[in-house]
């Protein structure tokens, strides 16, 4: 059980954060595993990335519907494990799987060798991004059960620096150092973080509540909970809505990052296949290096001020508009000197606008709601709409350029129109509550 907090002199870094005397035994550890865990991903995310472009775009629509299959089988195992094994047991065994299973990836890239690692690459591919979703998704379920409502409003943001460190420090080491560290040595030290990551989560289970040690279902991890999430979210207008604006999210950013693959892949295809891979691992680091220190930026000194003052509608626009000039500006000049500004200001301004915006829409939902249906939103829609998103420019690749501009400037449209209106419901639901008040 968590100590109580006491009226003890609080050191300079828990005053720093904000945090109460006995905070930082939790807060620390948690901060760690996650800035652990989100370097161990993004050092081995650009990697995957150049995985994606060294092949052709039918292959990659294809791995994106292995990787939306693979979520679905990951979503019912852990549903079954949680239901028969108490969630600190499920946890650590969890950890132990990463650990395990980025040094076996390691030994393969070792064996295979850059020419022949084909098999491994595609596996790499679809296990990474089921990785990224499950990861979190149980760091945040742990938090979220030792942390009351008071210590987490404290804590969450300390935790959240340590997940934008982490993804800055893992980008620039990717960086800095592609084309002198060969792959299985990067997944290495991904393996190492992830060691670290499950060191850290070991302490922080320390401090589980008894009912850790019980066997249950975490919130929205099993198969069932998600069918259920789906029922619930088509009854609601409103979640429908939701559920429509993060389709339309994730289709429209999968055609920029199959642009991005196909810019990437041109721009080294002239190169001997360990080289190509080197140099787009590195392009695709430095955009993901110089996107997150943009994000953490305005985050820090814009963010708050913008959304208060823009609101929340005018919010939503900013993805799907940025999205829309991004795919004309990588369509009339495509070339690695374009993508750089162009994917680093679209991310940028996606997770620090427009990803705080969308959680907002959360805030007027029942309890009830938001537990069945947010899980089957951002797991099942998100990676579904990375189906729809590959496959269309797979079919978009064989028709005429003017038609392309047209099919793209529809969606985004469509997208922007979804994020104006649920905007407008937001404001009326708002209205509704503080009226009953």
């Amino acid at each position: 059980m968590i100590e109580p907090e006491s009226t003890t002199r609080i050191d300079p870094v828990s005053r720093f954060f904000g945090l109460k005397a006995g905070d930082l035994a939790i807060v620390a550890p948690a901060t760690l595993c996650a800035f652990s865990l989100f370097s161990a991903y993004s050092v081995a995310k650009p990697l995957r990335d150049a995985i994606g472009a060294s092949v052709g775009s039918k292959e990659v629509a294809a791995l994106q519907t292995g990787t939306f299959i693979t979520m679905i089988f990951a979503s019912a195992l852990v549903g079954l494990l949680v239901s028969r094994l108490s969630w600190k047991v499920f946890v650590l065994f969890a950890s132990v799987v990463w650990v395990l299973g980025a040094a076996t990836t390691a030994i393969f890239f070792a064996l295979a060798g850059t020419e022949t690692s084909h098999l491994v690459d595609k596996a790499f591919f679809i296990a990474l991004s089921v990785f990224n979703l499950l990861s979190l998704s149980i760091f945040w379920a742990t938090m979220s059960d030792i942390l009351d409502a008071d210590r987490a409003k404290r804590a969450f943001p300390a935790i959240g620096l340590g997940i934008t460190f982490g993804a800055i420090a893992g980008s620039w080491f990717v960086s800095t150092f592609a084309k002198a560290i060969s792959y299985s040595n990067f997944i290495w030290i991904s393996c190492g973080l992830l060691f670290l990551a499950a060191a850290s989560i070991a302490w922080i289970l320390r401090f589980a509540p008894a009912r850790a040690r019980e066997k249950r279902r975490t919130p929205g991890g099993s198969l069932g909970e998600m069918v259920e999430g789906m029922w619930t979210a088509l009854a609601s207008p409103y979640l429908r809505r939701l559920a429509i604006y993060l389709l339309l999210y994730s289709a429209t950013g999968t055609l920029v990052y199959m642009l991005q693959l196909k810019i990437i892949g041109a721009a080294f295809e002239h190169l001997p296949a360990a080289d190509a891979k080197a140099g787009r691992a590195e392009v695709s680091a430095t955009i993901d290096f110089y996107a997150n220190i943009l994000t953490a930026s305005l985050q820090l000194f814009v963010a708050g001020r913008v959304l208060r003052w823009i609101g929340i509608a005018a919010a939503l626009t900013i993805t799907p508009l940025t999205t829309l000039t991004s795919i004309f500006l990588l369509l009339w000049s495509p070339t690695v000197a374009m993508l750089i500004p162009v994917q680093v200001a679209r991310r940028g301004f996606h997770y620090a606008l427009d990803r705080p915006a969308r959680e907002v829409l959360y805030t007027v939902v029942s309890p009830v709601e938001r537990y069945k249906s947010k899980n089957f939103i951002d797991t099942f829609i998100y990676r579904f709409g990375d189906v729809v998103g590959s496959w269309s420019q797979v079919r978009l690749e064989g028709m005429m350029p003017s038609f392309q501009v047209a099919t793209v400037a529809a969606l985004c449209l469509a997208f922007a129109g979804v994020g104006v209106s649920l905007g407008s419901m937001l404001k009326k639901r708002e209205r509704a509550t503080s009226d009953q008040l």
